[in-house]
C-alpha cells in the first residue's frame, strides 16, 4: 500500500486539481452531474460546520463533508495530502523553500496556530461573523481562480480566436469551438472583478510563505487543516516504524514537509501527517510502513494556547461588528437573486466566490470596504458593469451554504432585486421632451416594468416620457446598464427598502461630490 500510494500521489493530486478546475469552469453551464459542481466546497468540513453554527439547516450536500470526515477518521489528514487542490498547488511551489533554507523546527511554536484560527472562526460564526472564512483554503482557491485565472484564460483564448477568424478556411471551426467554450472559458465580454488585486495579493502571500518552508500555510495557518488535524488525531491507519531496523539516520524527519515526525524519527504527530509517505521512500532501511494504530506523538494544545485563543476570539468578535458600512452606501447594495436578508446573508456567506464564477454576465462583484468590514468579498450586483440575466439562476445553485437560495427559474424571474428610479434631472426625454427610450425598449419583462406616458416635462411641455411601474419592476439592471448617459446614469436600481424617488439621487450626488 505504501509503495503504491507514494508512487502515484502526484497523479492523484493532479487528478483532483484538474477536477477542481473543470468543475469550477462548468459552474455557469449548470450541467447535470451525479455530484454538484461545487463539490470541493461542499466536501469542506469547515464550510459545513460554520454553516451549521450560523443557523443553516442540514442540507443533503453536506453529506460530502461527512465523507471527508469519515476518510479523515480512518486515514488522518489524507485529504490535505492527496485531494486538496490548494495543497497540490503549494507542493508545486515547493522549490521556494530552498530560497531561505530555514532550519527544521524553527517555527515549532506556531504548531497550534491552525487550531487557534479554527477556534476563533467557529466561535465568531456562532455570533454571525464569518469574515475569517476568507482563510478557508478551498474558498480562497475558488475565489482566486475565479477572479484571476479564468479571466486570463478568457483573454488569451479570445485573442487567439480573433486572430484565427481572419483565415476563412478555419473560421467555421474556430466559431464552433468558441461556441462550445462559451460560458466556460470564453465570454462575450472580457470579465473583470473590481477587487481582484486584493484577492490575488492574499493568495500570493500564502504561496510566498513556502519560502519559510514547504507547505508553511498548511502547517501553521490553515484552519481547515486544523479541523482535519483534530478529527484525524487517532486514525486507524498510521505511519509505523520497525524499531529493530531503524538506524536513526533521521532522513524521514529531516525530509518531512509537515514536520510531523518526532526528533528521534520513531513517532508521528497524526494531526500534522498527510500520509504522503515521503518518509517511506527516503528510508534506506525500508523500516517505515503504514499499519493499524502504531504509536503516536500528538501533543495537546497548552493552557496558554487556550487562553490566547479565547482572548483573540473576544477581541475579534467585539471589533468586527463596529465596522458597519456607511449609510449612503446602502443605496447601492443589491445582493444576488435569492440572497437571504442582509444579517442572515452575512452570517452564511463564506466568501468563496463560486457565485462570481457561475454568473454568466459578470454583474456579480466582490465587495471591498464600501459596505463595511463584515461584507468584504461578499457578492453584490454592479449594474455599471453588466446586468442580471432574466433567464439565469446559476448563482443560487453554485452557493455551497444557502446564503443564496437556489430559486427555480420561474421564481427567480419574479424575485425582486430592487426597483428602478428615473432621475428626471438627467433623463433626456424628461429634459428635452423627446429622444432616447432605450430603457423602455430593453426591459425584459413580458409585461413591461417601464412604460411611456404623456406627462409634462421638467419645463412644463407635454411629451411622451418613460415611467417605472414599481409594482412590476424586479431590478434586473438592464435599464441602468444600457442608459446612454456617461458617469451617473439617468436611471438606477435601488434596494427595495428605500423609498424617496428623486431624493435618492440627491443623496448619491451629495455623497459623490456631484451635487
Amino acid at each position: 500500500m505504501g509503495v503504491r500510494l507514494s508512487n502515484y500521489r502526484r497523479v492523484i493530486q493532479a487528478f483532483f486539481f484538474s477536477l477542481f478546475l473543470v468543475l469550477l469552469a462548468i459552474t455557469s453551464k449548470q450541467i447535470s452531474l451525479p455530484f454538484p459542481t461545487e463539490l470541493f466546497l461542499v466536501a469542506d468540513p469547515l464550510i459545513a460546520l460554520v454553516s451549521l453554527l450560523s443557523g443553516v439547516p442540514f442540507r443533503h450536500e453536506m453529506l460530502f463533508a461527512l465523507i471527508t470526515v469519515a476518510v479523515t477518521l480512518m486515514l488522518g489528514r489524507v485529504f490535505c495530502g492527496y485531494a486538496c487542490p490548494m495543497g497540490a498547488l503549494l507542493d508545486l511551489f515547493a522549490p521556494l523553500s530552498r530560497v531561505l533554507k530555514i532550519k527544521r523546527g524553527s517555527f515549532a511554536r506556531l504548531k497550534t496556530l491552525p487550531v487557534i484560527t479554527l477556534t476563533i472562526i467557529l466561535i465568531m460564526s456562532i455570533f454571525g461573523i464569518n469574515i475569517l472564512m476568507l482563510l478557508d483554503p478551498l474558498a480562497m482557491l475558488t475565489r482566486t481562480t475565479t477572479v484571476a485565472v479564468f479571466p486570463g484564460i478568457d483573454y488569451v483564448l479570445s485573442t487567439i480566436a480573433d486572430s484565427l477568424y481572419t483565415n476563412r478556411n478555419i473560421a467555421p471551426l474556430v466559431d464552433k469551438t468558441v461556441w462550445k467554450l462559451s460560458g466556460i472559458l470564453i465570454y462575450d465580454d472580457q470579465r473583470a472583478f473590481l477587487s481582484a488585486q486584493w484577492m490575488i495579493a492574499l493568495f500570493a502571500f500564502v504561496v510566498s510563505l513556502n519560502a519559510l518552508g514547504n507547505r508553511f500555510w498548511c502547517r501553521y495557518v490553515c484552519p481547515l487543516g486544523g479541523l482535519l488535524g483534530i478529527i484525524g488525531r487517532a486514525p486507524l491507519y498510521r505511519r509505523k516504524v520497525a524499531v529493530e531496523s531503524c538506524t536513526n539516520c533521521l532522513k524521514c524527519a529531516n525530509n518531512c514537509n509537515m514536520e510531523a515526525i518526532s526528533d528521534d524519527g520513531l513517532k508521528t504527530n497524526a494531526a500534522s501527517c498527510v500520509l504522503c509517505l515521503k518518509c517511506r521512500n527516503n528510508c534506506p532501511q525500508e523500516a517505515i510502513s503504514v499499519d493499524l494504530k502504531p504509536e503516536l506523538s500528538n501533543p495537546m494544545p497548552s493552557r496558554r494556547t487556550a487562553i490566547a485563543t479565547v482572548g483573540a476570539t473576544m477581541v475579534a468578535a467585539y471589533t468586527v461588528p463596529l465596522n458597519k458600512w456607511p449609510e449612503p452606501d446602502e443605496l447601492t447594495l443589491i445582493r444576488p437573486p435569492g440572497a437571504l436578508k442582509e444579517p442572515a446573508f452575512l452570517d452564511k456567506c463564506v466568501r468563496c466566490g463560486a457565485c462570481l464564477k457561475a454568473c454568466p454576465t459578470n454583474v456579480l462583484q466582490p465587495a471591498l470596504l464600501q459596505y463595511g468590514v463584515e461584507a468584504v468579498w461578499t457578492p453584490y450586483l454592479d449594474f455599471n458593469l453588466s446586468v442580471c440575466d432574466w433567464s439565469c439562476n446559476a448563482c443560487g445553485k453554485a452557493c455551497p451554504t444557502g446564503a443564496i437560495e437556489h430559486l427555480k427559474l420561474k421564481a427567480k424571474q419574479k424575485f425582486v432585486l430592487g426597483v428602478a428610479e428615473i432621475d428626471r434631472g438627467k433623463c433626456i426625454p424628461w429634459i428635452a421632451g423627446h429622444g432616447c427610450g432605450i430603457c423602455v425598449e430593453l426591459c425584459p419583462l413580458p409585461d413591461k416594468a417601464i412604460i411611456i406616458e404623456e406627462r409634462p416635462t421638467n419645463y412644463g411641455k407635454m411629451a411622451v416620457l418613460p415611467i417605472v411601474v414599481k409594482d412590476k419592476c424586479i431590478g434586473c439592471g438592464i435599464c441602468e446598464k444600457k442608459c446612454p448617459l456617461p458617469r451617473r446614469k439617468a436611471i438606477k436600481v435601488f434596494p427595495t427598502k428605500f423609498e424617496g424617488g428623486q431624493d435618492l439621487f440627491y443623496t448619491l450626488d451629495n455623497r459623490d461630490g456631484m451635487g
